[in-house]
């Protein structure tokens, strides 16, 4: 697996990041820091485990970091989701930022795709 196609989704992962904590600063006035703080760990979780990731021997290694930074972007869209709901994000906030994490999870799901492919080769 070419680490440029880890490049790219780290520094998308990194983008969604800076979006989320830009976003976080709405629910810091909205008294949401139970939110918040989950929220900010989730995404920190996205580009961390892609680096991960890129760093593993094996690619059995690599998809299962792959898999978990997938996990912590859905779990950052959940997060999301609920301020949005309660009213505690703006919805050009929200708007922008699944944007963003769609984009990154696209980037994961096709890595975890060609490196599967990979693994079935004999």
């Amino acid at each position: 697996m070419p680490k440029r196609s880890f490049h790219r989704a780290r520094a998308a992962a990194r983008a969604l990041s800076y979006s989320v904590h830009g976003a976080a600063d709405e629910l810091i006035a909205r008294r949401s820091p139970g939110l918040r703080s989950q929220l900010l760990r989730a995404v920190a979780s996205v580009p961390a485990n892609i680096a991960e990731a890129e760093q593993q021997t094996s690619d059995a290694q690599a998809l299962n970091f792959l898999r978990i930074a997938l996990g912590s972007a859905n779990e950052v869209g959940a997060h999301l989701e609920t301020a949005a709901d309660a009213g505690a994000l703006s919805p050009k906030v929200y708007t922008a930022c699944q944007g963003t994490r769609q984009v990154v999870k696209v980037m994961l799901q096709r890595l975890i795709e060609r490196l599967e492919e990979q693994a079935r080769r004999p």
